[in-house]
């Protein structure tokens, strides 16, 4: 299962293809290009960035993902980490529980739904 955090970061380049990308995530097709910022799958880190293209391979097809944030290339994804860990600074004054917050967010969402 992908679950989105709303608002979900973009940059200017993805921010208009969002629902495309999302539509062709859930249909199975491939889209190269697109890097997904995702909360990290081990609990030391806080992300992962990797390219959609993973996703076809069998190790990651059935894996649970939560998505933060879509890039149309890696460069792109890694300034896009920067930005969320910016924006976390700015309102929580510290980097602790960056991880936590997100999924914090995340869950609330889903109550919402």
């Amino acid at each position: 299962m992908i679950r989105y955090l709303e608002p979900l970061y973009t940059t200017t380049k993805t921010e208009k293809l969002v629902k495309k990308i999302r539509r062709a995530f859930s249909s199975g097709a491939g889209m190269t290009g697109i890097y997904l910022i995702t909360i990290a799958s081990n609990e030391k880190d806080v992300f992962d960035v990797f390219s959609v293209m993973l996703l076809k391979q069998r190790g990651f097809r059935h894996r649970d993902y939560d998505v933060i944030g879509i890039a149309e290339s890696e460069e792109a994804a890694f300034s896009l980490v920067a930005r969320i860990h910016d924006d976390y600074f700015r309102a929580f004054g510290s980097y602790d529980g960056i991880r936590q917050e997100l999924l914090r967010r995340l869950h609330e969402q889903e109550k919402e739904t």
